[in-house]
């Protein structure tokens, strides 16, 4: 459709395609810009013209900065084959991604993760750089460059599983540290450092509660939340030495719905306290949540509560855990302690609470399933998600390779 047309006349998904379109094209106009610079910057064109270099002569016809004229050169220098002053020809480092950015398939962002993320790899040779690179530009069909930043961390793993030798003064244990010191007042005292491992698991443990009062009237520092989020942990391992993957019971929600109205999502619902929100929220809290069972008489007077029972079991959640390790959703890294247990078809509908049927998602995504187009399919027992027709007109199913196991490299 043509992007001339008044935009009200056009339906939702004709702007995403006409928006999509535009990005792709700018794409393009990017690859051909970078062949062009390739190509003025091996003639010498710059010092034929009395320039000292390239930059400098982009700050003047075109009006970049210094640093965004060596940017752009340097994209264009590691794309295209560049010919010495000799005349010899040096190949270009990242030929695939310089086909897929003339194709529109990846943007100048995605083009410095790739860069960044195979300089960092100088010991890799020819075939191996090569995989890599046809790795990450797979994943950059499905991630943005964040993402792609994160799953760059992985492809030495999947190139090259044996590394690099390690360094001869690699400690032979981990090097961690506590000192405590018990007051008069029973009260304690401490300091020390964790090696890496040790860090980012105490950094993922603390996360979830150290963020502050949702009603917005939290008046505690950062550091006093760390400290209350610190003795919860502790609480919680005290309590619970098989340490679930949920860190414990959900929080405990009285909403009061008529049963067809919750199948329907078409209701508003109450929470205590005369709180509204919409059936579909319900609907999702529903999926993961400590449901306490009510059944009321004509006057809204209570008749039976029943005992209070979980969506998802404890033996269930941690099977959940082991299998998606994190919010199962295509490029996210939320880590599954701070994720909800997401009923694929949901219970009010009849989908049992078993591991075929649930997939771990973070809060946000959680909302974005019951709230978009994206659907879920289970496929040999694990969740894949299948994208708006906006998002990938072939509507390819993709899953999360953030926590998946290491693929074998082509």
């Amino acid at each position: 459709m043509s992007t001339a047309a008044p935009l009200w006349q056009i339906s939702d998904s004709e702007l995403v395609d006409a928006h999509s379109a535009v990005v792709r094209h700018r794409r393009q106009l990017y690859a051909e810009e970078l062949r062009l610079l390739a190509e003025m910057d091996s003639r010498g064109t710059a010092t034929k013209l009395g320039y000292s270099n390239t930059p400098a002569l982009l700050m003047h016809t075109v009006r970049f900065s210094r640093t965004e004229a060596r940017h752009r050169l340097a994209h264009a220098t590691d794309l295209h084959a560049v010919t010495t002053p000799t005349g010899s020809v040096v190949e270009p480092v990242l030929p695939q991604t310089a086909e897929a950015l003339a194709q529109g398939d990846v943007g100048p962002e995605q083009v410095d993760v790739i860069r960044k993320t195979l300089a960092g790899l100088p010991d890799l040779d020819a075939e191996q750089r090569a995989t890599a690179e046809r790795v990450m530009l797979t994943r950059a069909a499905e991630d943005d460059p964040r993402a792609l930043t994160r799953f760059g961390e992985r492809v030495r793993d999947i190139v090259d599983p044996d590394g690099p030798p390690p360094p001869d003064d690699e400690p032979s244990r981990p090097a961690r540290m506590l000192r405590r010191q018990v007051r008069r007042d029973g009260t304690m005292e401490f300091k020390g450092h964790l090696d890496l491992e040790s860090a980012q698991l105490f950094e993922n443990l603390l996360k979830p509660f150290e963020k502050p009062y949702p009603e917005g009237n939290d008046t505690r520092g950062y550091a006093e939340r760390a400290g209350d989020a610190f003795a919860d942990v502790l609480r919680m391992a005290a309590n619970c030495p098989d340490l679930p993957a949920q860190n414990g019971a959900r929080t405990e929600v009285a909403v009061t719905i008529g049963w067809e109205g919750l199948q329907r999502s078409l209701e508003e619902v109450v929470l205590s306290g005369d709180r509204r929100m919409t059936a579909r929220e319900a609907r999702r809290m529903a999926c993961d949540a400590h449901i306490l069972p009510a059944v009321l008489g004509g006057d809204s007077q209570p008749l039976d509560v029943a005992v209070p029972a979980y969506a998802t079991p404890a033996h269930i959640r941690r099977g959940l855990y082991l299998r998606d390790r994190g919010c199962a959703f295509p490029a996210c890294e939320r880590p599954g302690s701070v994720c909800d247990s997401h009923h694929v078809v949901h219970w009010a509908d009849g989908g049992p609470t078993k591991l075929d049927n649930l997939a771990l998602l973070c809060p946000g995504h959680h909302r974005l399933v019951h709230h978009s187009d994206w659907s879920i399919e289970m496929v040999d027992g694990r969740p894949w998600f299948v994208p708006p027709v906006y998002v990938d007109a072939s509507r390819t199913p993709r899953r999360n390779e953030l926590h998946a196991p290491l693929p074998h490299a082509a």
